[in-house]
């Protein structure tokens, strides 16, 4: 395992010394920050890292902080990646979130059996099977060595979040599927700026607000640069890491079948997701 984030470890390490939990860990763990951010994120490190910016000051080490370097987690029939960054661009916090999941090369279907994606809020998959019930589509993998993903960047209605799903094949050694996300979280000077307050865990309602941005304009402002490689954030050492065939844990025998057929309940069209019995009843 990778991981070098002394933010996260003092997340960890606050349970285990029954210390009283500091007043900023308590907020971030009741909005549930972690899940609409990531899990080393702190909502005061944020701030701090804004006010420093706009005073002039190096944010280096603040930036670091609010990132989190490779985690490789070992699951039965897959193997989960992950890793963070966080950069200042106009005067805004933008963070990037890479996550991979790597299954074997003879399933057909390439979803890791078991696990979720969390993009935000207001975008759940509680199972791999709803990112076909939201419309992804998912090549089989005899498809991925010329796979082209036509579906583009994606992007919450709620909160400024883009994502993108990829696929890539590994020969033997796997088929994988990348999450990217890049997320908008603000300047840091309110507390009740829009781009903050839909990472709280309460933005999950449904009568919150809808908002209108330009689709990519996050991961452009994020990336600068013009076309964006599925696997250029990952180093050597992480496709060692993320070879499947050297995980210990092997595909469930008793899951070993095709995956059930999933009804989409959502169309993608321009990067947004819409729901298909609303629209079934707008045409009536």
């Amino acid at each position: 395992m990778h991981f070098d984030t002394s933010n996260l470890l003092i997340h960890r390490q606050r349970s285990a010394t029954n210390k009283p939990w500091l007043e900023c860990w308590v907020a971030d763990s009741v909005d549930d920050v972690f899940r609409g951010i990531h899990i080393a994120f702190s909502s005061t490190i944020f701030r701090l890292a804004m006010k420093a910016h706009r005073q002039g000051y190096n944010t280096t080490e603040f930036l670091r902080q609010l990132s989190y370097t490779t985690l490789t987690e070992l699951n039965w029939g897959f193997v989960k990646h992950h890793k963070a960054d966080a950069r200042i661009k106009s005067g805004s916090l933008l963070v990037r979130q890479l996550t991979v999941f790597m299954v074997p090369s003879w399933r057909q279907t390439p979803l890791p059996c078991g696990g979720d994606v969390y993009i935000c809020h207001h975008i759940k998959m509680k199972t791999m099977q709803d990112l076909q019930g939201h419309g992804i589509y998912i090549p089989q993998a005899d498809e991925i060595k010329l796979y082209e993903n036509r579906q583009g960047i994606l992007y919450c209605d709620r909160c400024y979040t883009e994502f993108r799903v990829d696929f890539k094949s590994y020969g033997e050694a796997g088929n994988a599927m990348f999450i990217t996300k890049w997320m908008d979280i603000g300047e840091g000077r309110d507390l009740d700026d829009p781009k903050w307050i839909s990472r709280k865990k309460d933005s999950d309602r449904v009568s919150w607000p809808k908002i209108d941005y330009q689709r990519g304009s996050i991961s452009a402002a994020f990336e600068q640069t013009a076309k964006f490689m599925v696997d250029s954030l990952l180093t050597e050492q992480d496709k060692k890491d993320l070879l499947w065939e050297k995980s210990p844990m092997p595909w469930p025998e008793y899951l070993k079948g095709p995956p059930k057929e999933v009804t989409p309940y959502f169309m993608v069209r321009n990067g947004r997701f819409i729901c298909l019995a609303e629209k079934e009843a707008d045409s009536l």
